[in-house]
């Protein structure tokens, strides 16, 4: 073996052609770049990679509970239970809702996140992330909500004792149904509170129980327009439980079609017999606003005795901020872009618009007398992310504060647990579901992400094989590079062939020669690339935040990427060895010394 490595390392010196030389040079170089990318593309990409989980992380939790519908009232028992986990080390409820924010002139789509103060610190690196302000600014002097009401079991009827008075009897129809509503107005007839001689009693009945009708006769007797008193033949036909039955054989009424009433509109108009509705002038905004300066300063009108002046009417809805203790504007934190964007600074006043409040995913329809509600913020913090999503979009408040201005009561859209370690957020998020049950559900962070990490997932193994193409092609430099030496030294191989050299000590020869082009050219092309991550950590690529969602080139040097870029280049030269070796080792003596 010794031999084979010190004729080897002569051969590949080849003083005598410098076409030998030139050659394994450029195949050394080219196995380096090769090398050099790899690393690079390889700690690049696995920068974004950590990036965008930090970042991720440090506004959203490892771990989400969510609830199916917008009555997550019972958020409290959930943080109790997932609590007691020993991976869980803490909870944080929060409420989540996309507003508006106005300052000035300038208006902004934002995401409003109400949290805990004392608790999202356990949860999110929010504390950590404040760059101007404080956090604890942002606390609401709204009165704490009332504690809830005693939780039912999650398997009875969430209806409970109500479900039971509400619901149909046997035989009994529901009022909604429109098939036969006479039969159903008997029923309730039928089952109407008993008087002393058993029969129903109609508000106005007459002595006895009998019902009475306006104009019913003496005793109870119903009358209708042309029938005889007491029950004569003008009555309308009865049925059990007195109940008037409409007849069937009732005179129809012909209705005019649309196109017969604009007959009819369009002969008089022709006859002149249409009158025409005189022309109202409207008053412009202008004359409105000087009829309004025209008022001039008047006084509040008296209030009724024990009322403030100026107090609200009684059936006046509570506005945003009912129940503040003090006068104390509360306080909000916003990202460094948005407040960058919009001019903020701490202290200054801004408004948030909520477009629905009061209405969840399931209730638009419900309450279409919803109206848009502002109320006044102060700019109490100011954070970043390091996420231009974020740093953009993201505003935090108080959890009461966002509950009174979404007027939701005391229910949350979720809570944020932390998980440590980082690596079981999956399995506690399976075990908690599998505890709560429906419908309730959990997320973890990476299926939270699952695009995001995904996509950077199919970036990475993408650049990974493009760029090792390099390798590749260095390594066919590696071939070429043996085959123009095997047919320089056929004679020397000939002669120690014909000495009684075996195969194996042939095939050492030249696989020792790929191997160390192949060490070489990996050692310098670790060099070139480590040599241009230290650059790049040192002095900070600049990035388009708007575009790339971070502001530097993120460079992460792994130790294991290190290791395995050097692996795959030795193996792709040692292998593309094998076949120039093979056939300098199969040579026949007389065929190299032929033409000598």
């Amino acid at each position: 073996m010794a031999h084979s490595v010190a004729i080897g390392l002569r051969y590949l010196r080849a003083k005598k052609r410098l076409t030998v030389s030139l050659i394994t040079f450029i195949s050394i170089l080219g196995v380096a770049i090769g090398v050099g990318a790899l690393l690079v593309v390889l700690s690049i990409t696995s920068g974004f990679q950590q990036q965008f989980r930090d970042k991720v992380l440090g506004v959203n939790a490892d771990v989400l509970v969510l609830k199916y519908g917008i009555d997550f009232s019972q958020y409290r028992r959930v943080m109790k239970t997932a609590l007691e986990l020993p991976e869980v080390k803490a909870a944080d409820p929060f409420l989540i809702n996309e507003m508006m924010l106005a300052k000035g002139d300038h208006l902004r789509s934002v995401l409003v996140k109400g949290v805990d103060p004392d608790l999202v610190g356990g949860v999110l690196d929010l504390p950590r992330q404040i760059v101007e302000g404080e956090l604890d600014g942002i606390r609401s002097a709204l009165p704490a909500p009332a504690p809830p009401a005693p939780e039912e079991d999650e398997g009875a009827s969430p209806l409970g004792a109500s479900e039971e008075r509400t619901a149909p009897r046997e035989g009994e129809r529901t009022a909604n149904q429109a098939d036969d509503p006479w039969a159903w107005l008997e029923a309730r007839a039928a089952r109407g509170a008993a008087t002393p001689g058993g029969a129903p009693s109609v508000p106005g009945g007459a002595p006895g129980g009998a019902p009475s009708v306006p104009g019913g006769a003496p005793g109870g007797a119903p009358r209708v327009p042309g029938g005889a008193p007491g029950g004569a033949p003008g009555d309308l036909p009865r049925v059990p439980g007195d109940v008037p039955r409409v007849p069937d054989d009732l005179p129809r009424v012909p209705v005019a079609s649309p196109s017969d009433v604009e007959a009819a509109l369009a002969a008089e108009a022709a006859r002149g017999e249409r009158e025409t509705l005189p022309t109202v002038p409207v008053a412009s905004p202008s004359d409105v606003e000087a009829a309004l300066e025209g008022l001039g300063g008047g006084s509040l009108p008296d209030a009724a005795p024990g009322e403030p002046v100026g107090a609200e009417p009684p059936d006046a809805p509570p506005s945003a901020g009912a129940g503040r203790t003090t006068g104390a504007m509360a306080g909000v934190a916003v990202g460094a872009t948005l407040a960058h964007d919009l001019g903020l600074t701490i202290g200054d006043r801004v408004k948030l618009i909520s477009p629905l409040s009061g209405l969840g995913l399931a209730s638009i329809d419900a309450a279409p007398d919803a109206a848009p509600v502002s109320r006044d913020f102060r700019v109490a913090a100011i954070f970043s992310a390091g996420f231009q999503e974020y740093d953009s979009h993201l505003v935090y408040v108080d959890l009461r504060e966002a509950q009174a201005l979404q007027d939701q009561g005391d229910t949350v859209t979720g809570v944020e647990l932390r998980v440590e370690p980082l690596d079981r957020s999956s399995e506690v998020a399976s075990q908690l579901q599998s505890i709560l049950g429906a419908p309730y559900h959990t997320l973890d962070w990476a299926e939270l992400n699952h695009n995001l990490f995904t996509a950077l997932t199919i970036q990475k193994v993408a650049l990974t094989l493009v760029i090792a193409t390099i390798i590749w092609v260095a390594a066919f430099n590696v071939i070429a590079t043996l085959i123009l030496i095997v047919l320089e030294k056929k004679r020397e191989v000939a002669i120690l062939k014909a000495m009684g050299a075996p195969d194996r000590t042939i095939l050492g020869i030249f696989m020792v020669q790929g191997t160390l082009i192949g060490v070489v050219g990996t050692a310098l092309g670790l060099a070139l690339g480590g040599g241009m991550l230290v650059y790049l950590r040192v002095f900070k690529l600049a990035l388009d935040p708007k575009i790339y969602l971070i502001d530097h080139l993120p460079v992460v040097i792994s130790p294991v990427e290190i290791v395995l870029t050097a692996a795959v280049a030795l193996a792709i030269c040692t292998l593309s060895t094998l076949v120039p070796s093979w056939w300098a080792a199969r040579m026949r003596p007389i065929d190299g010394l032929r033409h000598e």
